[in-house]
């Protein structure tokens, strides 16, 4: 399975897989023209909707991320990596300023973080799936 993705989550899954896709290329594990999973195959290995997938596909399209080939499927396009980070970041300081909302302190989300950043990135998927 390329990743999994949070039922639980208030994120809708179309937005992770998309968020999914563009940390696979902005990490290196998809590059530029490399074939991704038809939207079929990504739907039955996620458990989810076909539609939900179609929708993350568009709107990956949509950004140039994702590029369509006749009859072979989806490549990977272009990453705006600035956009990407930015958009990322953003989500992180919204969650620290709920975090901040609800009374969790500041030395708990920093050991959180340092042991993010040290654990392996494989280690916290499988523990998510």
């Amino acid at each position: 399975m390329w990743f999994s993705v949070d039922f639980s989550s208030p994120v809708p899954v179309y937005k992770q897989i998309k968020e999914k896709m563009k940390a696979l290329i902005k990490s290196g594990k998809l590059r530029k023209d490399d074939f991704v999973p038809s939207i079929r195959s990504l739907a039955q290995d996620l458990q989810v909707n076909i539609n939900t997938v179609a929708r993350a596909y568009r709107e990956l399209m949509s950004e140039g991320v994702l590029q369509p080939v006749r009859g072979e499927g989806y490549v990977v396009g272009e990453l705006n990596e600035e956009d990407f980070t930015n958009q990322l970041i953003e989500q992180f300081e919204r969650a620290t300023v709920d975090c901040k909302r609800v009374g969790i302190d500041l030395k708990v989300l920093k050991e959180k973080l340092e042991m993010i950043y040290g654990r392996n990135e494989d280690d916290f998927e499988s523990r998510r799936a």
